[in-house]
């Protein structure tokens, strides 16, 4: 591989205090210009893979290794300090823990200044680097005042400030909204295209990046399984790694289709070309037929019985100290016994709403009432037990020595039982649900990013609280384990609780939300069911729905989408 930027040869890498390799006898390389996605399992070794690649493990990470990385031929370990960071930038997965600096212009600086770069070349690079990524009329503003996109432009702004040939990318897009997402990725693979940059990118949302990539290598258990183009992986994932499927090649497979489609636009060719097209308008009276039995069906999951009313905010107005109002007026209440999903781009005032619903904080003016009380009149502390809140930063949670440790503390914080056979079945029985028992004696901080993330959802889950506050529960998770995760609320929600949830993840709402609330600055934009929010709209839309749209109405999950391709669109 004359042309080779990146090669892993014969590479083993165990971190510390640990027994089995997180990387185990790896030999692989990329060309210059490619773009390559990394896909697998949480925990398969995709983000350790991007540490080796840049010199991370064993330098930062300590433990043992064994073979070599290289870069053009140079051995990793070869480059003198700081000497990696001129050939090879990483962005991670959480941009604020990648952000040091203040100000946009001195954090994009902040690279540069550490290399001893001339200050006239200096000023240069973050002029050009600002202008491509439109970050110039963010100059003088403060990083911690940015929205999450925002964050995350300036994160891989300051790295191509150093003019890398290489960029490693560790899930860029998992905290951002589908239209901040699609941004930020199409950003990236102008850097490919346009400068020839080689791009290796970790994602577990596959469905947003297949299309753009050259080569899709697939990790399982710390080796290589699958390494090709695109469709190959799409073949092999449905053979072997059903998974790891995207939503539109998954509907094909599940219909029994032999046709493994990538894209929405290859998936609705083939729809089109099968079902017949739906009229403009509909005709008054259709009582029979393909079309009118689709919309019998589809239609009657809109018609929804009003629950109780477990957690109301009324007129609420909050603003952060020295800062505008983040909450305007918004007025929302959530059904008991529903999974209510909450979208909405990044900054519109989710978190912070969730923070008022926890009594963490009290409205400026308004009115927050949990299941009847005035939040006013309300610690975080008499809600112990009746509320679980899980917060975007999973380390908030985990701080013992063992993963099972960490369950144990947190429902001896509301006095349920730490041993015995009951306990042990329960914190077991939430741990297994959520791909975790096997770790069940692992530090937590050695887990991998979505790893740690099940880890913080499990401390909550184990408190059998009456109603669960999760925000962005499936950030980290693949496929396989959002589907655990998903039949776990199912069955919460059987059992008499509530959950409310914040989610960039479309699919996930589609399948298994009752209700939609979409916010946007501050206050309700609009709710509903899935079938009347998520048909509609341009991002906030599930893969299967944009496939189906002006052929079926109302067309949301994927077992929609299936009987559907069953069907066949043939005509009672």
């Amino acid at each position: 591989m004359a042309s080779s930027d990146l090669r892993l040869t014969k590479l083993t890498y165990y971190y510390p205090d640990t027994d089995r390799p997180a990387l185990d006898d790896l030999t692989w390389g990329v060309e210059r210009g490619e773009f390559v996605v990394l896909a697998g399992p949480s925990g398969c070794g995709k983000s350790t893979m991007l540490r080796a690649l840049n010199g991370l493990v064993p330098e930062f990470y300590g433990g043992k290794i064994a073979g070599t990385a290289t870069f053009r031929g140079v051995n990793l370990t070869d480059f003198p300090e700081r000497g990696i960071a001129r050939h090879i930038g990483m962005v991670f997965q959480d941009p604020e823990k990648q952000l040091v600096m203040s100000e946009v212009e001195r954090e994009i600086a902040f690279g540069l200044e550490n290399l001893r770069i001339p200050q006239a070349e200096m000023r240069r690079r973050v002029a050009e680097v600002m202008s491509f990524f439109d970050l110039t009329p963010l100059r003088r503003h403060k990083t911690a005042d940015l929205s999450g996109g925002e964050k995350q432009k300036v994160a891989i702004a300051s790295v191509m400030a150093l003019q890398p040939d290489v960029l490693l990318l560790d899930e860029p897009t998992s905290q951002l909204d589908p239209g901040t997402a699609q941004e930020i990725l199409d950003l990236i693979k102008r850097l490919n295209e346009e400068l020839g940059l080689t791009v290796i990118l970790v994602e577990q949302r596959l469905d947003r990046v297949l299309h753009l990539a050259d080569r899709v290598t697939v990790m399982y258990g710390g080796r290589i399984e699958y390494d090709g183009d695109p469709l190959g992986f799409a073949h092999h994932a449905a053979d072997r790694r059903n998974e790891l499927l995207s939503p539109v090649t998954k509907l094909f497979v599940e219909a029994g289709s032999p046709h493994r489609p990538l894209t929405v636009k290859a998936a609705r060719q083939l729809v089109t070309a099968q079902f017949p097209p739906q009229p403009l308008a509909p005709t008054p009276v259709e009582k029979n037929g393909w079309a009118a039995s689709v919309r019998n069906w589809l239609g009657a999951r809109n018609r929804q019985e009003e629950p109780p009313v477990i957690l109301r905010a009324k007129d609420v107005r909050f603003a952060y100290p020295e800062g505008e109002d983040v909450l305007k007026g918004i007025n929302l209440a959530i059904g008991q016994g529903r999974l209510t999903a909450m979208l909405g781009a990044n900054g519109t005032g989710k978190s912070t709403l969730f923070r008022h619903f926890s009594s963490l904080v009290k409205p400026t003016a308004g009115k927050v009432e949990i299941d009847g009380r005035n939040s006013k009149d309300l610690d975080p502390a008499d809600l112990a037990g009746v509320i679980g809140y899980l917060s975007q930063n999973p380390s908030d949670y985990l701080f013992h020595d063992t993963l099972w440790q960490e369950c144990q503390f947190s429902r001896q914080l509301i006095g349920l039982p730490t041993t015995g056979e009951e306990a042990e079945r329960e914190i077991g029985a939430i741990l297994s649900s959520l791909g975790l028992l096997e770790q069940k004696d692992r530090n937590p901080r050695d887990l991998s990013g979505g790893e740690r993330q099940r880890a913080a959802l499990a401390t909550v889950l184990v408190q059998q609280p009456k109603l669960l506050l999760l925000d962005e529960p499936t950030r980290g998770l693949d496929s396989g384990q959002k589907e655990n995760l998903g039949k776990w609320l199912h069955s919460y929600l059987l059992q008499g609780g509530t959950v409310l949830l914040i989610t960039h993840d479309v699919e996930f709402a589609a399948e298994y939300a009752d209700w939609v609330v979409l916010i946007d600055d501050g206050i309700v934009a609009a709710e509903g069911t899935p079938q009347q929010m998520l048909t509609r709209g341009m991002f906030y839309a599930p893969q299967v729905g944009r496939i189906f749209r002006g052929v079926a109405e109302h067309v949301v999950t994927l077992q929609d989408g299936i009987q559907l391709l069953r069907q066949g669109g043939t005509s009672e």
